[in-house]
Formats: structure tokens, sequence, C-alpha cells
């Protein structure tokens, strides 16, 4: 239907896009992006978790954990940026082919290297994916539902999380049984996935900006203010979330290593969906106050259960608290990456904003090898604090994109 209209101007471009009415063009944006989340949510805690897996020795646990952020990081700026160069569309068929690719790779792995290898291929396609997703959906999306889709959307990584954290916890380290299961997930996924796409049309905002980006002056990067703000956002929720969640297993918790990430994942997932209530009856820059101020001080009461060593049930109760403000704080980035960046520099934008993140997230993987618990979760309460600060910037300084139309 869009390929039938003409536009004169972008105005008209978004004018049409902001007030359409749900499709099945939608439903299909949204499943097919749904599909592909869900998968990215298999894949992000697959390596922490692969590290009981006998092939992996203790000693070589480390160079796993980072295999998948690196993919991620990877895939992330690559996409990011030929997605503003050759569209959204036509990237979403090679990060399913890297992605699968990888997952097999992981299935069939005999060895370290094998493994280590396809944990990053599988990360470049389904991880480097969000940021396409992202752009692609808030472009194609009308304004009274974009910020739901967006939420809905990336709320089902969480349901990958709970999902393959509860397979490794019933398999009870039967390691046959994972991998088939990890297979027969990622395959259902991945089909669904790919009989969506076929019937998605490219981003109409850029298609037409792409072919007039020299006559639109608004298609500029603009004040450094918001890339800023959403540099510190995705340090807490990168840090964060694969620290408190991920990395705690293996390294301080090593008996509990599918435990942590299921019932984080599971509480992220069950207050997505909850959120999805409100996200957009309350404005961006108070949401994402809200969000930081809790996770920061949620974060902070760590601290204590770790003095007065308390019992291991406190910690989970903690790490529900903290759940609801991350995937709040989650949920706010998720709609503001795409939000404040313009169509022609949408992906770059995106990509260099995570691309950050995940490279602080490489290193502090290394730092904090063997660092005491205490000290671990100091380095977390620090990580939400940025994130505080930059929401009380945004609030002061940021303008607001609640029912606002995205150039």
């Amino acid at each position: 239907m869009e390929k039938d209209i003409r536009f004169s101007d972008y105005g008209q471009v978004r004018s049409f896009l902001d007030s359409a009415r749900w499709s099945k063009t939608h439903t299909a944006m949204a499943l097919t992006m749904i599909s592909g989340f869900f998968v990215w949510g298999l894949l992000l805690v697959t390596a922490p978790l692969v590290t009981e897996w006998p092939l992996v020795k203790p000693s070589e646990d480390i160079y796993v954990l980072v295999s998948s952020p690196a993919g991620l990081l990877t895939g992330n700026m690559v996409l990011g940026y030929l997605s503003d160069r050759i569209g959204r569309k036509k990237l979403f068929i090679t990060t399913i082919t890297a992605g699968i690719t990888g997952i097999v790779g992981i299935i069939l792995s005999l060895n370290f290297t094998e493994i280590l290898l396809s944990i990053f291929v599988a990360e470049f396609g389904f991880g480097g994916e969000e940021t396409v997703s992202l752009a692609f959906l808030a472009e194609q999306f009308p304004i009274r539902y974009r910020g739901k889709v967006l939420v809905l959307v990336s709320n089902s990584a969480n349901m990958g999380v709970a999902a393959i954290s509860a397979v490794f916890l019933v398999a009870g380290y039967n390691v046959f049984i994972e991998k088939v299961v990890f297979l027969a997930m990622s395959l259902a996924g991945v089909a669904i996935a790919i009989i969506t796409r076929m019937k998605l049309p490219e981003s109409l905002r850029w298609s037409f900006v792409s072919s007039h980006s020299d006559t639109l002056a608004e298609q500029r990067f603009g004040s450094p203010i918001p890339i800023i703000v959403l540099m510190l956002f995705a340090i807490t929720i990168v840090l964060t979330f694969a620290l408190v969640a991920d990395i705690l297993g293996p390294f301080e918790y090593p008996g509990y290593t599918s435990v942590i990430p299921f019932i984080y994942g599971l509480g992220e997932a069950i207050f997505g969906y909850m959120i999805l209530a409100f996200i957009d009856r309350i404005g961006r820059r108070v949401m994402s106050v809200v969000a930081y101020a809790g996770g920061t001080i949620s974060m902070a009461i760590f601290l204590l259960y770790i003095y007065y060593r308390l019992p291991f049930l406190v910690f989970v109760m903690l790490l529900i608290i903290n759940a609801f403000f991350g995937e709040l704080g989650w949920a706010v980035r998720e709609i503001l990456q795409p939000e404040l960046f313009v169509t022609r520099y949408r992906g770059l934008g995106i990509a260099t904003v995570r691309g950050i993140a995940y490279s602080l997230y490489i290193l502090s993987i290394f730092a904090l090898s063997g660092i005491s618990v205490y000290n671990y979760m100091v380095f977390a309460t620090a990580a939400w604090a940025v994130g505080f600060l930059g929401s009380v910037v945004w609030y002061l300084r940021g303008r607001e994109t609640l029912n606002e139309s995205i150039t």
C-alpha cells in the first residue's frame, strides 16, 4: 500500500505513518521482531551457561564470557552503520543467516575454539540485529503504538533469558538435553522470523530520507546531550544486567549459574508486560528518573546484604526488586534510543551508544575477575549511579518525546 502512495515532502511521510491504523503489516513487523529478540535472549546468557559444559575448562571461562559481547559489539557497529546506508529490511536476512549459523555451531562444537567462534557469530547476527530492529520499529509504527511495541518486542529477550535458563536448570547438567532443547527453541523462533520477514516492507522513513537527504535540513546529529545521556543509560543497563545476572553466577555463585539468570530474566519479563500498562501514560523524562533512581537505591541495598551476610533468599528478593527497575530502565532506554536520533543517522547513533557500553562491559569482565563480592556490588551500584546522573540531566535539559513524531 505504501508503494502506491506518492509523498511530496517528509512531513507527509511522517503524518501518514504516525496516524496509521494497526494493520496486518504491523502484526507481521511486531511478530518477526518478537521472535528475533526471543532468540537473542536465548543467546544472551548462553555464554555463561555453557561454562558448565565439560568442553570448557575453568581457566577458559572468561574468554567464553567475552565472546558473546564481542560478537554483539561487532554486529552492532557493522549492521548499525550499514542500515543507514542500504536500508533496514535488507539486513534482516543477513542477521538471521549469521545467527542460525552460530547457533548450529554452538550445538555441534567439539572444543573450546569452536564454541568461542560460534557464540561470536551467533551474537553478531541476533545481538547486532537489535540496533536495526529498534530503528525499523520506531520508524514504521504509529505514535500511539510506538512506545508499547518497542517495550513489548524488547521484552521478549527477557523471555528468552528465562526460557533457556529454565532448560539448563531442569536438564540437570545433561548437555545433550540442553543442546536439543536450545536448538529446538532457536529454530522455532528463526522459522517464525523468516516467514514473517518475507512480508516486511522497507522503512518508509528511511526510503524517503535516503533519496532526499540533501534537501532535509533536520537530518543532522544535533545536540550532543541526547547522545551523552543515552550512553550513560546504556552503560548502566548493559553493565548491571550482564554483570549481576550473567557474570555473577560463574564468578561468585558457581552453584547458581542457571538460577540467577532465570530469576532475573523471568522477573524482568513479567515486569516488562506490567510496564506496558503505563509506559505511554508517563513522560519519558520522569520515567527515566524513577527507573534509575530506584535501580541505584536497590543496588546499594545489596551492599547491606553482603555486609551482614544475609541468606541467599534475601539476595533473590533484592534481585527481583532490582529486576523491576532494571526493566524500567531498559524500557526507557529502548524507547529513547530510536526516538532521539534522526532517520539518516538512527542506525549509527544507536550502534554508537550501545557500542561504547559493550566495550566497557568487555573490559569490566577482565577487570572484575577475582574481586570480592562486596567490591563487585560497589561497582554495580556505581554503574547505576551513572544512569541516575544521566536521568537527572535528561529531566532538566532533555526534550519530551512522548506522543511526538520522530524525524
